[in-house]
């Protein structure tokens, strides 16, 4: 094998390494829709915990509040799935405590 056919080798791989990642890549993509639908969910989720932290005590309004934010932050980078247990916490933390007795 002479240079002149490895060089070309060598260029074909990487010419069809990257054909193939450039037909990949319209799959990996999220499409807008999606990403604003899940922002639109996580702004809807933040808001609940935020109407519930007005009538719960400081303490853990302040705690619900700060798990909220983190939340939000997790579901800005795209992990939703971590994002809603958080959210969920948030929602615990405000949690009185109070059992009717029809529940206990």
């Amino acid at each position: 094998m002479t240079a002149m056919t490895a060089h070309l080798i060598n260029t074909d791989r990487l010419t069809i390494t990257g054909l193939a990642i450039a037909a990949l890549l319209p799959f990996l993509a999220i499409s807008p829709v999606k990403a604003e639908a899940k922002a639109a969910s996580c702004a809807a989720e933040a808001q609940a915990v935020q109407e519930q932290a007005a009538t719960a005590t400081p303490d853990a309004a302040a705690k619900a509040l700060r798990t909220a934010r983190l939340a939000q932050k997790i579901c800005a980078e795209g992990n939703r799935f971590e994002a809603g247990k958080k959210f969920a916490q948030a929602r615990q933390q405000l949690d009185t405590g109070v059992q009717f007795a029809d529940r206990r």
